[in-house]
């Protein structure tokens, strides 16, 4: 999956319910829906700021953490989005503690 390509249409709900479930993880699902919910933004929203916030805000030891999953991964698009994921809820949890 081309992560560009991916990331141009990650607005749309459907197709960030579609990435989620091409990941495989319906732990991970549950999470980013409760995440949405608590923020008071659907899934494509929180989704979509999830990963603008890594654009804009990682530092260097979390892109060489997404290079590094990218690079062992069977599909480096869908590795990334879920190292941006990820790292948007591993900051929510702990702002919420």
């Amino acid at each position: 999956m081309q992560l560009g390509a991916l990331l141009s249409r990650f607005d749309d709900e459907t197709v960030v319910l579609e990435t989620l479930l091409a990941m495989g993880d319906l732990a991970l699902m549950a999470r980013v829906q409760a995440a949405a919910e608590s923020a008071g933004m659907d899934v494509a929203a929180w989704a979509h700021e999830a990963v603008g916030r890594f654009v804009t805000s990682a530092d260097d030891e979390r892109w060489l953490g997404l290079m590094t999953a990218c690079s062992n991964a069977a599909d480096p698009g869908l590795a990334a989005l879920r190292r941006m994921i990820e790292t948007a809820l591993h900051a929510d949890e702990h702002i919420c503690r």
